[in-house]
């Protein structure tokens, strides 16, 4: 996108300057050509504004997105650490149950919860997206320090 923007940038540029260099040089000829030449580099200037406003929306546009990204990441590592703990306080509860019986129902329980957690290791070693902190607030304060 920035180099299409630069692009055109230089392009509008390129057609006020010559707009100019026109306007120079039908004014050292004795003919008027009868063009007027101020709405001309008006329009050509306005377009440069226009493309900048462009660039600019665009570029507040894709950090917003990874803002939004960003914090969705977040709240879903947010709701897995939630519902880790809950299943932290069920397993307390149920071994707080077991612990009432005998001791083989213990054990049991306890070789059952062993099995459980290496499942879900081997599980968590497949999968490709790992839990990683959202740089979401590096990128508000990014882009908060360029504003500034």
């Amino acid at each position: 996108m920035d180099k299409h923007a630069k692009a055109a940038l230089n392009a509008t540029k390129s057609l006020h300057k010559r707009l100019r260099e026109l306007e120079d040089t039908s004014e050292t000829a004795t003919v008027n050509d009868g063009i007027d030449w101020k709405p001309l580099k008006k329009l050509a200037a306005d377009a440069n504004k226009a493309i900048q406003a462009m660039q600019r929306h665009a570029s507040d546009d894709a950090v917003r997105a990874d803002v939004r990204e960003n914090i969705l990441r977040e709240a879903v590592r947010d709701e897995l650490i939630d519902r880790e703990a809950n299943a932290a306080r069920v397993q307390d509860r149920q071994r707080t149950l077991f612990e009432g019986r005998d001791s083989a129902a213990l054990s049991a329980f306890d070789r059952a919860n062993q099995q459980v957690a290496t499942v879900e290791a081997s599980i968590a070693a497949l999968c490709p997206h790992q839990l990683q902190r959202a740089p979401g607030v590096s990128v508000l304060a990014e882009t908060a320090a360029a504003v500034a």
